[in-house]
């Protein structure tokens, strides 16, 4: 499995790089540190997952997914945060990504890039627990 790595904190991306190398079937194929570099690193590599954050300068992960999914509908993009802001979620569910999980359900990523790989949509538990009460507010 090819991924592209995209966080605006370099020390996250130099470590989801090692760790997730570590095992054999993925290859970080780039890392980028904002949302610009996302759609850039994508239209390149075209990955098979593109692992990024939601809070970044210059474009946010919102943003720049809405571009790569304009273009390549097919995109599996799975978003790796610390937030857990209903309209970050709401937005990203709309948009058509493949999953939201928050960084510290660490020991769930590799697994929720083999499901996002055979087209299944993952959330974390906190999220999972959100949408319930996202679905029940008033627009």
């Amino acid at each position: 499995m090819k991924l592209v790595i995209v966080d605006d904190d370099k020390l996250v991306c130099t470590s989801l790089k090692t760790i997730l190398e570590a095992s054999e079937e993925i290859t970080v194929a780039a890392v980028g540190n904002d949302g610009k570099q996302a759609v850039g690193l994508y239209e390149i590599h075209q990955p098979d997952v593109l692992l990024m954050d939601i809070r970044m300068e210059v474009m946010t992960g919102l943003d720049s997914a809405e571009l790569i999914l304009a273009r390549f509908p097919q995109a599996r993009i799975l978003f790796l945060t610390t937030f857990a802001d209903d309209e970050y979620i709401i937005r990203a569910l709309k948009m058509g990504t493949r999953g939201y999980m928050l960084k510290q359900d660490f020991e769930s990523i590799v697994p929720a890039l083999r499901a996002v790989m055979i087209g299944h949509s993952v959330f974390g538990d906190e999220i999972v627990d959100r949408i319930p009460v996202i679905l029940q507010e008033k627009p």
